[in-house]
């Protein structure tokens, strides 16, 4: 995440391409600390884009020796800013919140210690009371949406690379993400979501 610069680690190290697009001013970016909000910008615009396209330019050129290439997108990692048609693709209408009961039910069978984790009376109230639950969930989904465009254009890429035959990929991603379930936001839980 650009958070650890080790240059001495790798041969060949991307440097940040600059700033995310902001979100227009007097557009609501979402609910206290979990913050979303579609942008009027296009694909390229964003940081993993141009990540991805320094990975591309990697898998494009020939190697006479094995290589390691790590490419670290940040999406679906908050903020959920992503360009607008990729929240087009999960229109309000349609979000499906997670199952949850009636507040305070759902946590009803949840010892002492996970009733810390899950901190009912902080994100998820702010959420609810805000009435804009589907907006955050449309938020992650659209910030997937993206992250899965980006994973496409670096599958093609490796598709038609000269590494193609003689590679292993190696797929990884952080930790899950609560949306709502158990009165639960974000991760900090080991609960099957985050987990997962």
């Amino acid at each position: 995440h650009e958070s650890y610069d080790r240059h001495q680690d790798w041969d060949e190290y991307f440097e940040n391409a600059g700033g995310m697009p902001k979100v227009p001013k007097g557009q609501n970016d979402g609910v206290g600390g979990i913050k979303f909000a579609p942008l009027d910008c296009n694909d390229e615009d964003l940081n993993d884009w141009k990540i991805v396209d320094y990975a591309i330019k990697q898998l494009g050129q020939p190697h006479d020796k094995p290589v390691f290439l790590a490419c670290g997108i940040h999406k679906p990692h908050m903020p959920w800013n992503v360009p607008k048609k990729y929240y087009d693709m999960h229109p309000l209408d349609q979000i499906v919140l997670p199952p949850h009961l009636q507040p305070g039910e759902d946590l009803a069978d949840v010892p002492a210690a996970g009733l810390r984790m899950a901190r009912p009376e902080g994100d998820h109230k702010n959420i609810v009371d805000a009435g804009r639950w589907k907006e955050a969930v449309q938020g992650y989904l659209a910030a997937i949406s993206y992250t899965d465009m980006l994973i496409g254009r670096l599958m093609e890429a490796y598709d038609k690379s000269p590494m193609k035959d003689n590679t292993i990929i190696c797929f990884w991603c952080d930790h899950g993400w609560h949306l709502g379930e158990k009165e639960h936001w974000r991760k900090f839980a080991l609960w099957e979501e985050a987990t997962r």
